[in-house]
């Protein structure tokens, strides 16, 4: 019976943390931007072999709630000269006076500021974080992901690399360290990493397309080709 309970707990921890690091991963590299963010990445991070972007969702950050705001049809509405990002971003900064050292806390506003392109800022937070709590693998995640976005690629790969060393059936860690990977070229390394995302998560087109990148980049173009098309087929879904 004690067994028992104990395969269901470590069932559920990693349910719960797939679930999380999927969600900073969405956070910190498919929101909208809003207009006039700051801070972007590097020349790098927006060039070169990867599959990723920041193709936005039309998902917001306004998970704070601010002052200043009024209600329209059961609809937060806030004023024109300052953002939803930013109301959030406000709340967390009071919240974290009191509680300078919450890893929570640290991992949302490192959030916010990743979906308004200030990676600069949630490098900070999410190495304070990472201080903090050494083991927390969705920070880890989310630090590895922002050095991405920076185009820091090799600073990201030991990040990543630890993530799937300890959650090793999380597609979404296969994917971005197959990112990395690509970037420093190491190709076989990224191309491991891709397919290893396809087998877990067989409708992920990025990981798709970033398998069709690499081996044209290894001179194999017909067996690029057939994962460009499966790729494609999968994002019209």
């Amino acid at each position: 019976m004690m067994r028992q309970f104990s395969q269901r707990h470590r069932s559920n921890d990693r349910a719960r943390v797939a679930a999380e690091l999927s969600e900073e991963a969405r956070l910190l590299t498919e929101t909208t931007l809003p207009a006039g963010a700051t801070d972007a990445p590097t020349s790098d991070a927006d060039g070169g072999h990867g599959a990723s972007g920041n193709g936005g969702n039309g998902h917001g950050n306004g998970n704070g709630h601010g002052n200043g705001s009024a209600r329209r049809a059961g609809k937060r509405v806030f004023p024109s000269n300052r953002s939803a990002a930013e109301h959030a971003l406000a709340a967390i900064d009071a919240r974290l006076t009191d509680q300078p050292d919450s890893v929570t806390l640290l991992l949302e506003r490192a959030s916010v500021l990743g979906s308004m392109a200030r990676y600069a800022e949630a490098r900070g937070d999410l190495e304070h974080a990472l201080l903090l709590d050494p083991g927390n693998l969705t920070v880890r995640s989310a630090l590895g992901i922002v050095l991405l976005r920076k185009g820091l690629w090799s600073s990201a790969v030991p990040h990543l690399r630890t993530v799937v060393e300890n959650e090793s059936w999380s597609p979404t860690a296969w994917f971005y360290l197959g990112e990395a990977l690509n970037h420093v070229d190491d190709l076989d390394g990224a191309l491991a990493a891709y397919v290893r995302a396809s087998e877990l998560d067989p409708l992920h087109a990025k990981a798709l397309y970033g398998q069709g990148v690499v081996l044209d980049r290894l001179h194999r173009p017909q067996d690029a080709a057939p994962l460009y098309r499966r790729s494609r087929e999968v994002a019209a879904r």
